[in-house]
């Protein structure tokens, strides 16, 4: 891996509020067209995020940086006057994040800014603001087909009580607002975690076990290590992967990846099966075009997991092209309430994005 700058700029035209599994959720940013499954699987250089031990796999290990950012929204069809430009924010949620590596070591800053509770008035909206600010290491060591990696993150949280953004000035309100304006510490949502990922490599075949919560602790109490946070927090996973080059060290026409995830085992509110498959047509080593396909599903029982059930799921599909440093994304996701002509409260989802790779 050459020394490279990576810039992705991500926006959202129709989304729905948690949508996305963004940096600040631990997933990588390129698995979004695959449900963000991927604990075992490294098809980008931020999969670490995920599992800190794909930081072990063996590879080329010149330090690298990369930047991100995001916006997303839930919006309403009527929000909107005459123009599209006048549609108000519902729930919008904007994230930036950096990343150094350098071999097995990682550092990252991440950022989200939110805005909640929206009220209405005849010419403007009024929010309350949060702001989460991340901070992370990753480590990992690999010995024969095992990797292990751990992670460290504090998190600051703090929260600003009124957000004013008037509806004929919504972009120029909506950045002041969010990045000028005054935000007040919440000391009690702020967390010191501490957790470990492995992975057993096979080239083809991967599988990964995360816990994200070993060890906690906050402003308000101190270091804790909780086994109960730990069922609750762990991941497992499988990928498989088919090679890149032939035997002859030829570029094979197609690839193909796939992944599932196993998140929160041990928890009955946020348990969940991520599954996603992608087939790449590579061109050139930096030239390529991949069809993503993914599914998401909560599971509020243990006895779901090999259970799917439309009303609680949604689907993903995406196409992302690599032309050398270039990189863009075209990604759309909805509730599979659909197919079973269920009522949801979900919203379509519409995603856009570009990358630059320097």
């Amino acid at each position: 891996m050459s020394k490279k700058v990576m810039l992705v700029l991500l926006v959202s035209i129709l989304c729905m509020t948690n949508a996305f599994s963004l940096p600040l959720d631990l997933a990588s940013g390129s698995a979004w067209g695959m449900a963000d499954a991927g604990l075992s699987l490294d098809y980008e250089s931020d999969s670490f995020l995920a599992n800190p031990a794909l930081l072990g796999l063996e590879k080329d290990k010149d330090t690298s940086f990369l930047a991100s950012a995001r916006f997303q929204d839930a919006l309403d069809a009527s929000n909107f006057t005459l123009s599209p430009f006048a549609a108000r924010l519902e729930e919008p949620v904007a994230d930036w994040a950096i990343s150094f590596i350098s071999g097995s070591l990682a550092f990252s800053i991440q950022n989200r800014n939110t805005l909640e509770n929206r009220q209405l008035f005849s010419d403007a909206s009024e929010y309350v603001g949060k702001r989460t600010t991340l901070f992370q290491f990753d480590w990992a060591t690999s010995r024969s087909v095992f990797s292990f990696g751990v992670t460290a993150r504090a998190s600051a949280v703090s929260e600003r009580s009124l957000v004013k953004i008037q509806d004929d000035r919504i972009l120029l309100d909506y950045f002041v607002e969010t990045t000028v304006g005054r935000y007040e510490a919440v000391d009690d949502l702020s967390s010191v975690t501490f957790g470990v990922g492995i992975l057993l490599d096979y080239r083809w075949f991967k599988m990964g076990v995360v816990s994200d919560q070993l060890a906690y602790g906050s402003a308000e109490q101190s270091l804790v290590v909780s086994m109960d946070s730990l069922l609750k927090t762990l991941d497992w996973g499988f990928s498989f992967s088919s090679p890149t080059y032939d035997d002859a060290n030829q570029l094979h026409l197609l690839k193909f990846q796939g992944a599932l995830d196993f998140v929160n085992l041990g928890s009955d509110t946020d348990r969940e099966l991520k599954l996603g498959i992608s087939a790449k047509l590579q061109l050139l080593p930096t030239w390529s075009v991949s069809l993503q396909l993914g599914y998401r599903e909560y599971k509020p029982e243990s006895t779901d997991l090999l259970k799917f059930s439309l009303a609680r799921g949604r689907q993903t599909l995406a196409l992302n092209a690599q032309l050398d440093t270039f990189q863009v994304t075209l990604a759309c996701g909805w509730p599979t309430a659909w197919y079973s002509k269920t009522a949801t409260s979900q919203q379509a989802v519409l995603l856009v994005g570009v990358a630059l790779i320097l």
